[in-house]
This record gives structure tokens, C-alpha cells and sequence, in this order.
């Protein structure tokens, strides 16, 4: 194509959005809402836990449930984009979010509430992975990073104000009004179609065997944690089949030469980890606040945990900073020290008194925020632009599959040792639990240290 021709495509007005501000404040608002009903719900888990009768290994399929839906939909959506028009694929999205949201508020029994949450990750993870695409599709280079910190914004202020607002709600209200907040997102239906430009299907290769087979796999391994350790034949079975499938395919669901990469395979290992770990906490500590500190009030739950959030907020900014000073490596290296640090102390401290509970939450968050502001970033390092996106997408698949196996495997181990011992034992252990799961990922940052001792061929390429 004639190469004038070809740059008054690009410069068309159908490939810009019209109304950029406008467009960007509802997708702050929609991203402040899915992620505070991320948030929310960790306070409600001891009050449900009573509502439906249910034991802690029970209760972690709230957060799991959402969190494994969240992981494949989201990569789901992001590989879609390539073929159906954006503005189709958030309003599908939104639709499962309100669907999720109407099922939950009208459940009555503890498996509605799952299928709730199960729909309402389906729609929550199109937003969070969209929304991206929309940034470095739509919005010229100079102004991209200033409409991705508008995404960053949304994200940190929901993990900060989800407690409260959530504790608050079930406080005066009751948790089934948890679900309510996630039907605002509603509001931003019309604007999608009306700001976003227009854009005509294309026909691309979507592998859906090959995601029909690693869902199955994740139920199936959710299960042998749960369940039976006798499903882990098939666990191995499984994997096996799917390995097979993505060397054969054209355009598999998960791309093998990432797989082979040792350097991917340690940040996403770290990112794992990690996500295992915060999840745990967010999982763990309002339970510890309920049933060993006896505190009866949701809203005085969402009020102790808030500081932890707030100085997540802070070292947010603090982080972000120090990537562009000291390097990305450095910054997970520290968000790993500071993960050990809250399981160390949770293990040793945790039973003495609530001010230690937001030390913990408080180190915790900061240590994830240091993560998820650096791993992106080491990735374009060690991977060629045409592997980029394919490697951002599979590195926010296994962090929050990190994070759905990480509550499973808490709710279990408590749920286990609950009928051993009482007290405060039984948190101390799977606590404990945390603190070498940790250790593994600082060895794996050190790792990805050693790497940048040289430089690789793939962030030559992406200098040029």
C-alpha cells in the first residue's frame, strides 16, 4: 500500500475517539466498581460464612471462584478484541456484571451466591482487560501513559475504599446489597457506544478447544485441592493434553515459545506467588478480625483494614517512581522481602493485638503493589514486541489463577487444622505456610537479577 494512503488510515477520524475525556471518566468509574467488588467481599466472608453455614474451606470458593472466572475471561476478551468490535464485547460484559450482580441479590442458597460471583467475574474482567486495549489502540503515544494512570487511579482508590464502603453496607444494610454496587457499571453501557469508534468484525483463529481444556484442567485442580487428591491423575492427564494441543495448533490459547522462555516462566512464577499470598491475606485477616478478635461490626472490619489499603495508595506512587529510578527487577525484589515480612509477622505477632493486623495488611498490599507495578515492566525487558501482548495477557491469567488457588489452598489448610487445634494455631500455620511459598519468589526474583546482568536480544529489539 501506498505509504500516504496508508498514514491517512491511520489518521481517519473513525480511529480516534472524539470525546477522550468524557470516554475516560466512565471507564475510571467502571474500573472503581470492579474492583471494589473485588474488595468488598473479603469483609463479608465471616458473616456469610454464618449465613449459609459454611467452613472456611467452603467460604474461599467466594473469593476463588470469582478469581479463576476473572483469570480466563479476561484473556478471553483480550484475544476476542482481534476479531469483534470493542464496544460489543464491554457491553457483553457489563450485562454479566449486572446479571451476577441481580442473581446474587436474589440467592438463596450458598451455590446461587458462587453462580453469582462466577457471572459477575465474567463481565468484571472485560472492563479491567478492555480497557487497556482501547488505551494503546485508540490514544496517540503522548497522552497514553496519562489515560493508563487514569486506570491505575481507579484501581488503587477500589482496593482502598472496598473495605469500607463494603463493611459499611453489610453494617446497615445487609450483604446482599454487596451485589447492588456492581449495577452502577450499567451507566457506562450507553457511552461505550456512542464514544467508542466503530469497528468491523474480522475473521481470526480463536482456539476454543484449547481454553475448553485448560478450564477443565483449573476445575479439576480446584478440585483436587478441595475434594480429592485422586483427581490429580486427571489434573496430569489434562495437562498433558493440552501441552499436546498448543504445539499443534496454529494460534493456540496459550502461546508454547512463552512457555520455553525461563525468564518469562520466573516473573510469571513471582507474579503467581505473590498474588497467592496477598489473595491469602485478603482472605485470612478478616476471619482472624471476626472470630479470634471478636469483632461483630462488618464496618469496623472494613475500618481496620482501610489503613493497610490507604499506605497501599501511598507506596503505589512510591513504586511507580522507583521503577523509573532504581529499575522494575529491584522494585519486585522488594515486594517479595516485604511479602515474607507480613507472613513472618503474622506467623509470630499476629495474636496480640488488632494494631499488629494492619502492620501486616499494611506491608502486605505494599509489597503486591510493588509487584503489580513491576512485573509489566521487567516484561518488556525480556520480550520482543510481538511477544508483548501475548505475555502481559498470560501474565495476568496465572496471577489471578494465583490468587483464586491461593484462598482454596487457605480455606483447606484452616478448615484442616481447625480440627486439631484451637486458637490462634491455626492461622499461625498457614501463615507459616505464606512465608515459604514467599521465600520461593524472592529466589525467583534473584534469578531475574542475574539475567539483567547482560542484555538480552529481545530488549535490544525493543530499543530499536
Amino acid at each position: 500500500m501506498n505509504p500516504d494512503k496508508q498514514q491517512s488510515m491511520l489518521l481517519r477520524p473513525d480511529n480516534f475517539i472524539k470525546y477522550e475525556l468524557v470516554l475516560y471518566s466512565v471507564i475510571f468509574f467502571n474500573t472503581l466498581i470492579t474492583v471494589m467488588n473485588t474488595s468488598m467481599f473479603n469483609v463479608a466472608i465471616p458473616i456469610i460464612t454464618v449465613s449459609f453455614s459454611v467452613d472456611a474451606k467452603s467460604a474461599s470458593m467466594i473469593v476463588s471462584s470469582y478469581s479463576i472466572a476473572f483469570a480466563l475471561s479476561a484473556i478471553v476478551y483480550s484475544k476476542l478484541s482481534s476479531s469483534y468490535p470493542i464496544k460489543w464485547l464491554l457491553s457483553i460484559g457489563i450485562l454479566f456484571l449486572a446479571s451476577g450482580s441481580l442473581i446474587g441479590m436474589t440467592a438463596s442458597s450458598y451455590s446461587g451466591l458462587i453462580l453469582a460471583r462466577i457471572v459477575q467475574a465474567l463481565g468484571a474482567s472485560s472492563i479491567s482487560a478492555l480497557s487497556i486495549i482501547v488505551t494503546t489502540r485508540y490514544i496517540p503515544f503522548k497522552r497514553r501513559g496519562n489515560r493508563l494512570g487514569f486506570v491505575a487511579a481507579a484501581i488503587t482508590l477500589g482496593f482502598g475504599i472496598g473495605p469500607v464502603v463494603g463493611g459499611a453496607l453489610i453494617q446497615f444494610l445487609g450483604w446482599r446489597y454487596l451485589f447492588s454496587i456492581s449495577l452502577f457499571a450499567l451507566i457506562g453501557l450507553p457511552f461505550y457506544f456512542l464514544l467508542l469508534p466503530f469497528e468491523k468484525r474480522k475473521k481470526e483463529v480463536f482456539d476454543y478447544k484449547g481454553m475448553l481444556i485448560f478450564f477443565v484442567g483449573i476445575v479439576l485442580l480446584l478440585g483436587t485441592i478441595t475434594i480429592s487428591w485422586l483427581l490429580s491423575f486427571l489434573v496430569i492427564v489434562i495437562a498433558y493434553l493440552f501441552f499436546r494441543h498448543i504445539k499443534r495448533h496454529r494460534v493456540p490459547f496459550l502461546q508454547p515459545s512463552l512457555l520455553k522462555n525461563k525468564s518469562f516462566l520466573s516473573v510469571t512464577g513471582v507474579g503467581f506467588i505473590i498474588f497467592f499470598c496477598n489473595f491469602s491475606f485478603l482472605f485470612l485477616l478478616p476471619l482472624l478480625l471476626s472470630r479470634y478478635f471478636n469483632m461483630e461490626s462488618t464496618a469496623l472490619i472494613g475500618l481496620t483494614l482501610f489503613p493497610g489499603a490507604l499506605t497501599a495508595v501511598i507506596f503505589s506512587i512510591i513504586a511507580g517512581w522507583a521503577v523509573d529510578r532504581i529499575g522494575a527487577e529491584w522494585v519486585a525484589l522488594t515486594g517479595t522481602f516485604l511479602m515474607v515480612t507480613a507472613a513472618l509477622i503474622a506467623t509470630l505477632f499476629g495474636s496480640t493485638t488488632v494494631l499488629f493486623i494492619i502492620i501486616i495488611f499494611s506491608i502486605s498490599s505494599s509489597g503486591f503493589v510493588c509487584i503489580t507495578t513491576s512485573l509489566p515492566n521487567i516484561l518488556t525487558k525480556i520480550l520482543t514486541k510481538e511477544q508483548l501482548a501475548n505475555g502481559i495477557g498470560t501474565l495476568q491469567l496465572f496471577q489471578y489463577m494465583g490468587g483464586g488457588i491461593g484462598v482454596t489452598v487457605s480455606g483447606k489448610l484452616l478448615t484442616y487444622i481447625e480440627t486439631m487445634s484451637l486458637g490462634y494455631f491455626k492461622y499461625g500455620y498457614v501463615f507459616s505456610v505464606l512465608i515459604v511459598i514467599s521465600l520461593v519468589a524472592i529466589a525467583l526474583c534473584v534469578r531475574i537479577l542475574k539475567g539483567f546482568n547482560v542484555v538480552t536480544g529481545a530488549e535490544k529489539a525493543n530499543q530499536i
